[in-house]
């Protein structure tokens, strides 16, 4: 059996469930037990956040990210600041709240304001509960350097080290959050911060370490969509082969040629999605062309479904259309593990890609 130490999630929006149907897999046949570092971009950082809560258990794992409902994911409304709200105000929102204008004038007073459609607080509210359950000590928020320390887990939990993406607008660079780079940063922001799409979710503001003021940070999948290289240095790696760590493996979410079709772009909303889909897409090119990861990746047809369709529920056809790819997927990587360049030729034609 192939030893892995270091799992690595691409960024792919809603699509990331195809991560769930992976993992059973990979938890099925012992994978997970040697893993030592886990790292992910937008949707990838949020199931990276999950293996690091759950590292050996996957019904838990499982469980955990049940508790979502999607459809509250992108939110009109930011409901931690409506319980602050004045009372008299609140009663006037609740009454204007389910006609449209109303809606359309928070979202745009956000998108000014806040450089974002929606509001992604229902989420970061949801992080900050699922991460409190896996610590014995009480705290408003919890740090990369708490997830370090295992006497403050449950049961005694080594987590493994997490590593998180997200984009610095204002610096125009790539910001990488873990213990080694942020200790004091609380992981539920920095997860957040990683899984806001630009335009489509309000962009967050953080200091980075060593600099003299706030930035505006979203999603980190504008820049790294697909942090796979991040474990190739010997710090980590007892063995590179090409310049490539050998013991990571990865996961990427892939659109196929075959199966999507994109939807037109008549509202600002559609406009935002296709935005961000076509930066995404450079991306996905770039790595299907890096010979170096075909040995270590694995690729999970998308199944046609957009990044942004949170319309979705559980075991819905879509839900499990998904799940289904990321199992078969990672089986067919471990069952047929020959012939990358006749696999990859295949896959590249699937994608429409030609040389």
């Amino acid at each position: 059996m192939a030893r892995y130490r270091n799992l690595v999630f691409k960024g792919g929006g809603v699509r990331g469930i195809a991560y769930l149907g992976a993992l059973k897999y990979l938890y099925e046949q012992g994978f997970m037990r040697t893993i030592e570092r886990v790292a992910g971009t937008s949707a990838g950082a949020i199931t990276a956040l999950g293996v690091a809560l759950f590292p050996s258990d996957f019904a838990q794992f499982k469980h955990m990210a049940d508790s979502l409902d999607y459809r509250k994911v992108p939110s009109e409304e930011d409901e931690h600041t409506n319980k602050l709200a004045n009372k008299r105000l609140l009663s006037l929102t609740e009454h204007y709240r389910e006609l449209a204008l109303f809606k359309n004038l928070q979202c745009s007073i956000r998108l000014l304001q806040e450089k974002g459609w929606y509001s992604s607080d229902y989420f970061y509210q949801w992080l900050r509960s699922i991460i409190a359950e896996r610590f014995t000590v009480a705290k408003e928020a919890y740090t990369f350097a708490d997830f370090s320390n295992p006497e403050i887990h449950k049961d005694g939990q080594v987590f493994p080290q997490l590593y998180i993406t997200g984009t610095d607008v204002t610096n125009r660079t790539t910001r990488l959050f873990s213990s080694e780079t942020t200790p004091d940063m609380e992981v539920a922001l920095a997860v957040r911060i990683s899984m806001s799409i630009p335009l489509f979710f309000e962009a967050v503001q953080y200091q980075f370490p060593g600099t003299d003021e706030p930035q505006f940070y979203v999603d980190g999948g504008l820049m790294w969509n697909y942090p796979v290289n991040m474990f190739d240095d010997r710090k980590y790696a007892r063995k590179l082969a090409d310049g490539a760590n050998e013991e990571t493996l990865g996961l990427f979410l892939y659109s196929s040629s075959e199966q999507t079709r994109y939807k037109p772009v008549k509202s600002m909303i559609d406009y935002m999605e296709a935005l961000f889909e076509s930066v995404s897409l450079v991306q996905e090119r770039l790595v299907i062309r890096t010979e170096k990861n075909y040995s270590r990746t694995i690729f999970i047809d998308d199944c046609g479904i957009e990044a942004t369709d949170f319309d979705i529920e559980l075991d819905d056809a879509r839900y499990k259309s998904l799940f289904d790819s990321g199992y078969s997927a990672t089986a067919a990587f471990f069952e047929s593990r020959t012939e990358w360049s006749k696999f990859f030729s295949s896959l590249k034609e699937r994608l429409g890609w030609k040389e």
